[in-house]
C-alpha cells in the first residue's frame, strides 16, 4: 500500500507564510509582465515543494481477521420435539459457510444449560480478548429461552451484530406449574402456605386438577382455576425435611411434562420441645437428666422431684413441705397435651397422682405422645407403676425381683441394628462400664435393645397407638458418667432415646432414605432384620426398576444408582416411600419451554442483527459479510461486519524531491530566468 505524505523541513506556519509571499510575488510579476516570470514561478514552486518534503510511503500490510462467535444451545429444553436435530443441522451449515469466508476467525461453543440457558456470559468470555473493532458478530442457535440476556442500556458489551436462529415453532403452547412462593422453614405442628399457579393458554376448560403429595404419604387433590394464584395449606407433622410433590394434570397441548410438576422441600423444626420430668425421689441420676435436657436451648423443662410422700408424718410445718404446691391438675389434665415428652424417673405410686391422671397419660400416649420410664427398685414393689393404668402401655411387667450384682449392658440382635443403639460403640469406648442394679421384668410388647444378666430386658422400646414408649429397667445409667473404667455412652443413649420418642426420621428403625453423592444415588434402609426384598425405584421418566440392597451391618442396607438422570426419583419399600431430587427439579430451564423471540429481540435490533425461525434446513439464511456502513436493519440475512483491520509488517519511505535534483533544477531555472531578462 503506497501513500503520499508531507514532512516539512521548516515550521508549518513559516511554510504557509512563504507560500503566501510567493503567490504575491508571482502575481506582481505577471501583473507587470516581467520577463522570465514563468521560470521564476517554477523556481519558487520547486523551492516550496522541496521545503514541504513530499514523501512516498510504501506499507507492507497484513490483514487481521475479524472474529465471529457461533454458539449452539443444547440445553435440555432443546430435546423437545426435533429441536436438537434442527439446531445441529443449522450449526453444521453455518460452520461450513463461515469456513468459506477468508480473513475470518470463527470460534465455536456448545452450551449444555443444565441450570438454565446462559448464552451471553459464555459469549463475552469467548471474545473477551478481542477489541470491539475486530468483532464481526455472533450467531446463536437456540430456542430463545435465555436467562442472562443483558439490558441494552446498562450491560451491553458486544458491539457487533447478534444473529439468532430459533429452532422451535411460532406460537407454541404448553401447560406449566409455577410455584410463586414457598417457605424454606416451618414449625412442627403448624401449617405452611404455598402459592401456586397453572398457566395454559390452550386450555379449553377453566380449571386444572392439581395433586399434592407430602413425603409420599399424605396426598390430596384439588381443582384450581388456570391463570390464578392459589394458596395451598399443608400441616407439618414431623421434624426434618418435608418434601411436597406438586403435579398438575396434562393439558390439551404439551411440549413437555417436566414443568407440570414441582418439588418443594421444607425444613420442619420444633420451635420448643416441652418436657415434663417427674422424679419419684432424689437420686444420683437427676443431674444427668437435667444436664441433658438443659443443655439444649430449645427444650423447656418442667421438673418436679417428690422429696417426701404425703402420708409421712414428721414435725415439718405444712408451709415448708414444698416451695409451691404440686400442680397435678394443671400438668396432668389441663395442659398435658402441651408437652412433647413425659419422663417418669423412678416414680412409683405414692398418692401424689390419682389414677385418673395416670389414665390421662395413657390417652396422651395413644394419641401421639411420648413417655420414657426410668424404673428403680420400686417398680418391683407394691407401689409399682405396673399396678396403675400405665400397665396398658408399658412394655414390661415386673416379676417382683431386683437384681443386685455387677453386670455390663449388652446389645440384643435388635439392638445391634436399631438406630438408637447400633452406633453407640462408635462414639466412645468400645468397653462399657458395669451397672450394679436392675429390675427383673418380662417383655410384654416392643423391641428389647439392651439386656442385663441372663438376658433380662434392660431397655425396651414400644409403639402404642400413635405414640411411643421407652423403658429402662434400671436406675444405674448415671454410672456411665463416672470417669475411668465405669465410663459409657450415657448421654448419647438418653439423647437418642429422646429423639426416637420425638419421631426423628433418622432414628426410625425401618426408615428408607436416599442422597446424591458424586453423581451417584445412595439408598439407605434401616431394618431390624436383614430384608432381602428389593426396593422399587421410579425414575423421572417413570421407568420402574427393582434394586437389591447390600447389608453393611448395624441395621443398614445400601444400594447405588450410578449417573442418575435429573429429576424426581421415587423409592418404596413396603409402607416406606420417599422422593429424591437429582439436580434441580425446579430448574429455570423448564420454567417455560416455548420458543420465543421476545427475550433477545431488543438486543438483536440494537446491534443490527437478525432473528430467523429455522423450522427446517431450508430456512437457514445467507451470511452477509459487509462493511459496517453497508449493514442494513430488518434483514433476514446473518449480518457480519467487515472491519478491514491490518498491521504493517514493513515500511519504506522515498522522497519526491531529493536535494540533488532540486539543486540541478534550481540552477537551470535561474540560468533560464537570467537569460530571459537579458534579451
Amino acid at each position: 500500500m503506497n501513500s503520499l505524505n508531507f514532512y516539512p523541513l521548516i515550521n508549518s506556519n513559516l511554510l504557509i507564510i512563504l507560500i503566501i509571499l510567493s503567490i504575491i510575488v508571482i502575481f506582481i510579476g505577471f501583473r507587470l509582465k516581467a520577463p522570465g516570470n514563468i521560470f521564476k514561478t517554477i523556481l519558487l514552486c520547486l523551492i516550496i515543494l522541496s521545503m514541504a518534503n513530499p514523501t512516498i510511503i510504501s506499507e507492507n500490510r497484513e490483514n487481521i481477521p475479524d472474529t465471529v462467535a457461533v454458539l449452539l444451545d443444547l440445553s435440555p429444553s432443546q430435546d423437545i420435539n426435533n429441536r436438537k436435530d434442527i439446531a445441529q443441522k443449522a450449526y453444521n451449515t453455518v460452520k461450513n459457510e463461515l469456513e468459506k469466508i477468508d480473513n475470518l476467525d470463527v470460534r465455536f461453543k456448545t452450551i449444555n444449560g443444565e441450570k438454565g440457558s446462559k448464552v451471553f456470559e459464555p459469549l463475552n468470555a469467548m471474545v473477551g480478548d478481542i477489541p470491539n473493532d475486530r468483532l464481526a458478530g455472533a450467531i446463536i442457535i437456540t430456542d430463545g429461552q435465555i436467562i442472562d440476556a443483558p439490558n441494552i442500556e446498562k450491560n451491553h458489551n458486544f458491539k457487533a451484530p447478534i444473529n439468532v436462529l430459533l429452532t422451535g415453532e411460532k406460537e407454541e403452547k404448553d401447560r406449566r406449574l409455577i410455584v410463586e412462593s414457598a417457605p424454606r422453614f416451618g414449625i412442627v405442628g403448624e401449617e405452611i402456605n404455598i402459592d401456586i399457579k397453572v398457566e395454559d393458554i390452550s386450555a379449553k376448560i377453566p380449571n386444572a386438577l392439581v395433586t399434592i403429595n407430602m413425603n409420599d404419604e399424605i396426598e390430596q387433590s384439588r381443582s384450581i382455576p388456570i391463570g390464578e394464584i392459589v394458596t395451598i395449606t399443608m400441616p407439618l407433622e414431623r421434624a426434618g425435611i418435608t418434601s411436597l410433590n406438586i403435579e398438575v394434570e396434562p393439558g390439551d397441548q404439551e411440549l413437555t411434562l417436566q414443568n407440570n410438576k414441582a418439588v418443594v422441600e421444607i425444613n420442619a423444626i420444633r420451635e420448643r420441645l416441652k418436657v415434663m420430668l417427674v422424679s419419684g425421689e432424689p437420686n444420683m441420676g437427676l443431674r444427668s437428666w437435667r444436664n441433658l435436657l438443659n443443655s439444649d436451648p430449645s427444650v423447656d423443662l418442667v421438673h418436679f422431684t417428690i422429696l417426701r410422700p404425703p402420708n409421712k408424718q414428721d414435725l415439718t410445718p405444712v408451709g415448708e413441705l414444698s416451695l409451691i404446691p404440686f400442680p397435678s391438675r394443671e400438668l396432668f389434665q389441663a395442659n398435658l397435651n402441651d408437652f412433647d415428652l413425659i419422663i417418669f424417673d423412678q416414680y412409683h405410686l405414692r398418692g401424689i397422682l390419682p389414677q385418673f391422671y395416670l389414665k390421662n397419660v395413657v390417652e396422651y400416649v395413644v394419641n401421639g405422645g411420648a413417655l420414657l420410664d426410668a424404673s428403680g427398685p420400686s417398680y418391683a414393689g407394691p407401689y409399682s407403676l405396673s399396678l396403675s393404668p400405665l400397665q396398658n402401655i408399658l412394655p414390661t411387667e415386673p416379676t417382683g425381683e431386683v437384681i443386685v450384682q455387677e453386670f455390663t449392658p449388652t446389645m440384643t440382635s435388635y439392638g445391634e441394628r436399631h438406630p438408637v443403639t447400633a452406633n453407640l460403640r462408635d462414639n466412645g469406648s468400645a468397653n462399657w462400664g458395669p451397672w450394679y442394679r436392675m429390675v427383673e421384668g418380662l417383655t410384654i410388647a416392643g423391641d428389647v435393645l439392651l439386656e442385663g444378666p441372663n438376658s433380662r430386658p434392660l431397655l425396651v422400646l414400644n409403639r402404642v397407638g400413635q405414640g411411643r414408649v421407652a423403658q429402662i429397667l434400671s436406675d444405674q445409667s448415671w454410672v456411665w458418667t463416672k470417669p475411668g473404667s465405669n465410663k459409657g455412652p450415657q448421654a448419647d443413649l438418653l439423647r437418642r432415646l429422646v429423639h426416637w420418642l420425638m419421631k426423628e426420621p433418622e432414628l426410625e428403625e425401618n426408615e428408607l432414605s436416599a442422597r446424591v453423592d458424586n453423581d451417584t444415588i445412595i439408598i439407605t434402609k434401616n431394618s431390624l432384620t436383614i430384608d432381602k426384598k428389593p426396593i422399587i425405584s421410579i425414575s423421572p421418566d417413570n421407568i420402574r426398576k427393582e434394586i437389591l440392597l447390600e447389608d453393611i451391618g448395624k441395621g443398614k442396607q445400601i444400594g447405588k444408582i450410578l449417573s442418575p438422570e435429573e429429576g424426581i426419583w421415587k423409592f418404596s419399600s413396603g409402607n416406606s416411600k420417599i422422593s429424591l431430587i437429582v439436580g434441580n427439579s425446579n430448574s429455570i430451564e423448564y420454567l417455560d419451554v416455548r420458543t420465543t423471540e421476545n427475550i433477545v429481540k431488543p438486543l438483536v435490533k440494537f446491534t443490527s442483527g437478525s432473528i430467523n425461525w429455522i423450522n427446517n434446513e431450508k430456512n437457514i439464511p445467507n451470511i452477509k459479510y459487509l462493511a459496517k456502513n453497508k449493514i442494513t436493519e430488518d434483514t433476514d440475512n446473518l449480518n457480519l461486519i467487515k472491519n478491514e483491520k491490518y498491521f504493517i509488517k514493513s515500511l519504506q519511505q522515498s522522497s519526491l524531491a531529493p536535494w540533488y535534483l532540486v539543486l540541478i533544477l534550481s540552477l537551470v531555472l535561474l540560468f533560464l530566468s537570467w537569460y530571459r531578462e537579458t534579451k
